[in-house]
């Protein structure tokens, strides 16, 4: 028989985007499993290496960020019971990096799209989880949730092209997503590649937008010199979006035709024809 329990953790950003019951609500209606227990832990730099350190993954060049996001910012842990209940959490998760993310799984939804601030770690095994679980209640914060909901900030925060759209100035409202809705990666990708290509032509940032999109570090530090980048919450989403835009960038780069401007002009036309159809 599977596991009957299984420990699934939000990370800080989930409570950033205010987006905790839409999560615990998805999980509950796509597998049927009921929530246990909640309680929260804030990790140092020393926990989050032992916790991830138990399955390997501490290697990849977004790791220094990873430290960056959980170093003295709180995390929700929550246990989920019933039949098969690691497996189907396992399942429901979605692929590290959110372009890659089978569509249903959380990764693929939530306006998630890249693969630091990407809602959710499920635990890989029994043995893990109960490792997971000791390092977590070293750590514990309380069993309150007024505080971390206090964290809500009204917007998606842990969105990279969200966060690209509101430094190049674009105020307008996101619908928060919803279980009629959740908000696909892929689509809200679509929109913002071409909608920041718009607001970059028009602040002159065109250039260091472009580079951006296609993971060039170069690019960010020409959006951070240049536009309204206010706190270091924005600069480490904007960053962590460098290891998922050249994804992104490969599987948008056939529906966007962007064309220059002409000479003198500051227009800079996207056409977002029906060529828009999900490709993967």
């Amino acid at each position: 028989m599977m596991p009957s329990t299984a420990l699934v953790v939000y990370g800080p950003e989930v409570a950033r985007s205010g987006i905790t019951w839409l999560l615990d609500e998805f999980i509950r209606r796509r597998t049927g499993l009921e929530l246990a227990e909640r309680f929260f832990s804030i990790h140092n730099r020393r926990s989050i290496d032992a916790f991830y350190t138990l399955t390997h993954s501490t290697g990849g060049n977004h790791w220094p960020l990873v430290l960056d996001l959980f170093d003295m910012r709180p995390v929700c842990a929550t246990i989920w019971s019933g039949p098969n209940a690691l497996h189907l959490s396992q399942g429901l998760k979605g692929n590290t990096q959110p372009a890659h993310a089978r569509s249903g799984t959380v990764r693929s939804l939530f306006f998630c799209d890249n693969p630091v601030t990407n809602l959710l770690h499920v635990s890989d095994s029994p043995e893990v989880m109960q490792a997971e679980l000791t390092i977590l209640r070293r750590q514990f914060l309380g069993n309150e949730v007024a505080a971390w909901n206090s964290l809500d900030t009204g917007q998606i925060a842990h969105s990279s092209f969200q966060m690209l759209l509101h430094v190049l100035g674009d105020r307008g409202s996101v619908p928060m997503p919803d279980n009629g809705g959740d908000g696909s990666a892929f689509a809200h990708a679509r929109s913002s590649y071409g909608k920041a290509l718009l607001l970059a032509s028009k602040r002159g940032l065109t250039t260091a937008v472009h580079r951006y999109l296609q993971g060039d570090r170069a690019g960010l530090e020409g959006i951070v010199q240049h536009a309204s980048v206010r706190s270091s919450w924005d600069r480490l989403v904007l960053e962590a979006g460098l290891f998922s835009m050249p994804l992104w960038h490969s599987l948008l780069k056939r529906t966007v035709d962007a064309v220059e401007p002409e000479s003198g002009s500051d227009d800079y036309r996207i056409h977002l024809g029906s060529t828009y159809e999900r490709t993967r």
